[in-house]
C-alpha cells in the first residue's frame, strides 16, 4: 500500500456490512468472512450474517460452531497429503446457516485456536 488508509475507513466499512446483513445490532467489528462482533443489549458477541450468535466475543467462537475433523487423505490423496495419523482439518460451520467459517490443520489433541483476542472495553 502506498497511501494511509482514511481515517473512516472501519466506520465505512462497519456501514457497508451493515446493510448487508437482516438484523440490526451494531456492527462493531467484521472478526472474518461471514462473523462479526455486535452490540447487543449492553454485550459484544460473535455473530454469523444469518443471525446465529456464538456468545461473548471473549470466548472462543469455534467452541459454539460444528466441526468436521476430515482426514487430510481426503483433500490431497496419494503422496501429496499430510500423514492423518499427525494431524487433522477442522471444519468450523455455523449451526444457523451452515456456512464453512474456517479451517484448521492442526496436530490430534490440540485444542480450538483462538484466532484473535481483542480488548473493546477500553
Amino acid at each position: 500500500m502506498t497511501q494511509p488508509l482514511e481515517k473512516d475507513r472501519l466506520v465505512a466499512v462497519a456501514r457497508e456490512e451493515q446493510d448487508k446483513v437482516r438484523w440490526k445490532e451494531r456492527i462493531l467489528v467484521h472478526l472474518q468472512e461471514h462473523l462479526f462482533i455486535v452490540e447487543k443489549a449492553g454485550q459484544k458477541v460473535v455473530k454469523c450474517e444469518c443471525g446465529h450468535e456464538f456468545g461473548s466475543y471473549k470466548t472462543n467462537w469455534k467452541l459454539e460452531a460444528l466441526v468436521y475433523d476430515r482426514n487430510p487423505k481426503d483433500i490431497y490423496p496419494g503422496i501429496t497429503g499430510h500423514n492423518p495419523e499427525w494431524c487433522t482439518y477442522r471444519e468450523f460451520y455455523c449451526p444457523g446457516c451452515l456456512a464453512q467459517l474456517e479451517v484448521e490443520g492442526v496436530s490430534h489433541g490440540m485444542p480450538f485456536l483462538f484466532n484473535v483476542e481483542l480488548d473493546l472495553e477500553g
